[in-house]
């Protein structure tokens, strides 16, 4: 008897330990016939939708300071980064051609001076001379016909003798109004050859006097401006000049032309700048310019930095969000829960697929506006349509990690300035 139950003890062993191989080998079965996904759950968290772009911090505006005139740039007074005032010389060209032209001009006017002189011209003088003969022979001719007119009413001459010397008479008064008319014409010619060559001196100063170039803004020297000795052409750009303090400072961006038609002015733009770690600066749209690059098929957008900081510096470049909606709580699921339009949930172990009413879409966000509650568990892995209603194992993410809320930028409250 003791032998026999020694061997039924023995045989319920093995009895109890087949089925629990048996057991295990079905959960091992179950375990690999289920399919892997990674869910998340709705959190509640700030989303955006935006139009993104790159952009450079740059000047409102630009004085490009150019050659006004050909010439050697014999004298440079600045260099890049410095300081200007408004009227600051900056340049000096030198042309001796000018120098000659003012000096031409100067005898030009010094001739049509003495020419138009009373007590020096020539021209005049001539002119008073015919007017001195002319006025003696009238003076003959007035005696002559006196002396006939007089004869005449003596009973001593003829009528014919007192009415050719009267002809004559107006002959001589006519040529010397004559001479005093041309006299006068010409004192007007002259005079305005004076007043053209002094013209044409002040002209020929100017010129010169535009040799010296001069900042036309308070501002800083943009770029190292051309070498002395160098030979400039008119209107060759010399240096530009800038008011490059902060406040004076816009993002000038590049945007592509699907999205233009998403940008307004006075749109809320959120931009980083890399010399900027973690900081996030606010601005808004205040010119959208028409033509667009054609090479690069982008349209320039210059954004006001409503609180720019002090250490902004032009050439500075960043990333720029044109914010399109905004919502800042919202419940909210990482982007790639949505597929093909759909959002698929673990429910009683399964795989199901829902169609829940989206809001606003960022990049890595989608707000849900209905069809979806807190505790769903959300497939963030893909999901093929095969894999709908099979069993699935789950690998639980943390919905603020899995929907971009960790961020070291975005843990903080928003401060422009840090």
């Amino acid at each position: 008897m003791p032998a026999r139950r020694g061997l039924s003890s023995i045989r319920w062993s093995i009895y109890a330990g087949a089925i629990v191989l048996l057991a295990v080998a079905a959960i091992t079965t179950l375990r690999f016939f289920r399919t892997s996904v990674v869910v998340t759950t709705p959190v509640e968290g700030p989303v955006i939708r935006a139009v993104y772009a790159t952009g450079t911090v740059e000047p409102e505006r630009e004085f490009p300071i150019r050659a006004t005139n050909e010439g050697t740039l014999e004298k440079v007074f600045v260099d890049k980064g410095s300081p200007v005032k408004a009227g600051d010389k900056v340049a000096q060209i030198v042309d001796p051609a000018l120098l000659y032209s003012v000096d031409q001009a100067q005898a030009d006017v010094n001739e049509k001076v003495a020419r138009a002189d009373v007590a020096t011209s020539p021209v005049l003088s001539e002119y008073d001379a015919r007017i001195k003969a002319a006025t003696e022979q009238l003076g003959i001719a007035k005696r002559e016909e006196k002396r006939l007119r007089d004869a005449y009413e003596a009973g001593g001459g003829s009528q014919s003798d007192v009415d050719r010397a009267s002809d004559r008479t107006q002959t001589m008064w006519a040529a010397l109004e004559g001479f005093k008319s041309q006299r006068g014409s010409k004192v007007l010619e002259l005079t305005r050859e004076v007043e053209l060559a002094q013209s044409a001196l002040k002209i020929a100063q100017w010129k010169l006097s535009q040799q010296l170039l001069t900042s036309p803004i308070d501002g800083v020297v943009l770029n190292r401006p051309i070498s002395q000795g160098t030979r400039v052409a008119v209107n060759e750009v010399i240096m530009r000049v800038a008011d490059a303090t902060p406040q004076k400072l816009v993002m000038r961006a590049a945007v592509d032309e699907e999205d233009i038609t998403s940008v307004h002015v006075g749109q809320k733009v959120i931009m980083t700048l890399y010399a900027f770690e973690h900081a996030k600066f606010e601005g808004r749209v205040r010119t959208i310019y028409d033509e667009a690059d054609v090479n690069r098929r982008t349209f320039e957008v210059d954004i006001e930095i409503l609180e720019p900081n002090d250490r902004f510096q032009p050439g500075m470049t960043g990333e720029l969000a044109f914010v399109v909606a905004e919502k800042e709580k919202a419940l909210i699921v990482p982007s790639q829960a949505v597929q093909g339009g759909a959002i698929y949930v673990v429910a009683g172990g399964r795989i199901e697929k829902r169609e829940p009413l989206l809001g606003v879409a960022a990049v890595d966000r989608v707000e849900i506006v209905g069809g979806l509650e807190r505790g769903d568990e959300v497939v963030i892995s893909p999901v093929t349509p095969a894999m709908i209603g099979k069993a699935a194992s789950v690998k639980r993410m943390d919905p603020r990690e899995a929907a971009g809320l960790n961020k070291k930028e975005e843990a903080k409250p928003f401060n422009p300035m840090r």
